[in-house]
């Protein structure tokens, strides 16, 4: 059973990290976008949100949902479940 967590928990992190790959074109877009406007924040202007680049298509904004479930599988759930397997592998008698 622990083993079992631990390769689950594996092909997790690699679904998640595959989800991330998918969507690296989103993520690549919102740290340009937060880039630019903590760099209005620095030069102090008046509206920091200007900075973001207004013709801004919705495709851009659809893989938000993907790139919280890829980074929820590769940095949360795929480690717990590895932990998780390993940790009964110290109490086989659980």
């Amino acid at each position: 059973m622990p083993k079992l967590l631990e390769i689950v928990g594996l092909l997790v992190i690699c679904a998640g990290l595959d989800l991330l790959w998918q969507s690296r074109r989103e993520i690549k877009f919102w740290i340009g976008a937060y880039v630019s406007v903590f760099r209005a924040l620095l030069r102090h202007q008046e509206e920091p949100l200007r900075a973001l680049p207004s013709g801004v298509s919705a495709e851009k904004k659809k893989g938000a949902v993907r790139v919280l479930l890829g980074m929820g599988f590769a940095f949360f759930l795929g480690p717990i479940l590895i932990a998780l397997g390993v940790t009964l592998m110290f109490f086989p008698h659980l």
